[in-house]
C-alpha cells in the first residue's frame, strides 16, 4: 500500500518500493504456542522478513494483594499489563526488556475503561525473524491478540515505523527494513488510536520512539509521515471490514 503525501519523490527501494509503501504483510489468528497456560487470543503477523508471533492471556484475576494502582496515564482503570518478548534464540537481553516497557505503556494507553478491573492481562511476543521496523511489528500484532482475545480496547490502534535519510534534503522511507534503519539519521516507531465518534474519527498518539539524531525539522517530518501512514492503514482496515 502506497501512501500519497507531498514528501517524497516515488523512488523504488528494495523489492520495488516507493518511499512511502508498506511491505507486504500477513496475518494468521488463532496460532497460539509462543507462550504457556491460557491462551486467550494469538497472532502470527509478518511485514516484509520481520515476523513475529504474540499471545494474550486475560483478562484473568490479579493475584490477592496485587496493587490496585490506576493504570498509567488511565485513570480509573485498574488493570496489571504484563509483557515477555523473547528473541529469535538465546536469552532475553536488554533490547528485549526494552520492548516489554513499550508493549506494557502501548497496551496501557489503548485499554477500554470497560475492562474488568483488579485484573492482569500478560502479553508474550516471541520474535520469530528480523529485518526492520521489528517495533511496529510487535505492537501492531499485539493489538490484534487483543481483539482476538476479546480484551475492549478504547478505539483502532496502528503503529507504523519511519525513517529519514538527512543528506541535505531530508528523504522519508516507511517500514524501513535492517539496511535502511542502518543508514538513516533517524528511525522512529508511532502509535496511534483511532477512535470514532458518531461520522468523526480522531487519532492521538499513544506511543513515540526514536533512535539516531534528527533536527527538528526532520523530527516534525517524520511525525507528519507518520501520521498519513497511520490514517491510510486505518482506513484501509476499516475498509476491509465493511
Amino acid at each position: 500500500q502506497a501512501i500519497a503525501m507531498e514528501v517524497d519523490e516515488a523512488c523504488e527501494r528494495a523489492g520495488g518500493r516507493d518511499y512511502l509503501e508498506l511491505r507486504a504483510s500477513r496475518c494468521e489468528v488463532g496460532i497460539a504456542g509462543c507462550g504457556s497456560g491460557k491462551v486467550e487470543g494469538s497472532v502470527r503477523l509478518s511485514s516484509g522478513r520481520t515476523a513475529v508471533a504474540v499471545e494474550v492471556k486475560g483478562p484473568e484475576s490479579s493475584p490477592s494483594g496485587a496493587p490496585t494502582k490506576p493504570t498509567a496515564g488511565r485513570d480509573g482503570l485498574l488493570v496489571t499489563v504484563r509483557s515477555i518478548v523473547r528473541p529469535i534464540s538465546g536469552l532475553a537481553g536488554e533490547r528485549e526488556q526494552d520492548l516489554e516497557s513499550k508493549v506494557v505503556s502501548f497496551v496501557e494507553g489503548i485499554l477500554d475503561p470497560s475492562c474488568p478491573p483488579r485484573t492482569t492481562v500478560t502479553v508474550v511476543v516471541q520474535i520469530l525473524s528480523e529485518d526492520g521496523s521489528l517495533l511496529a511489528t510487535i505492537l501492531n500484532a499485539t493489538a490484534m491478540a487483543l481483539v482476538e482475545a476479546g480484551v475492549p480496547l478504547f478505539g483502532s490502534p496502528v503503529a507504523v515505523s519511519i525513517a529519514v535519510a538527512d543528506s541535505g534534503t531530508p528523504r522519508v522511507r516507511l517500514d524501513p527494513d535492517l539496511r535502511e534503519e542502518s543508514t538513516c539519521e533517524l528511525v522512529g516507531t508511532y502509535a496511534y488510536l483511532f477512535v470514532t465518534e458518531g461520522d468523526q474519527t480522531g487519532a492521538s498518539v499513544v506511543q513515540a520512539s526514536s533512535m539516531g539524531r534528527s533536527s527538528a525539522e526532520t523530527a516534525m517530518l517524520a511525525l507528519a509521515t507518520a501520521e498519513k501512514a497511520a490514517e491510510a492503514v486505518f482506513h484501509s482496515r476499516r475498509g476491509g471490514e465493511e
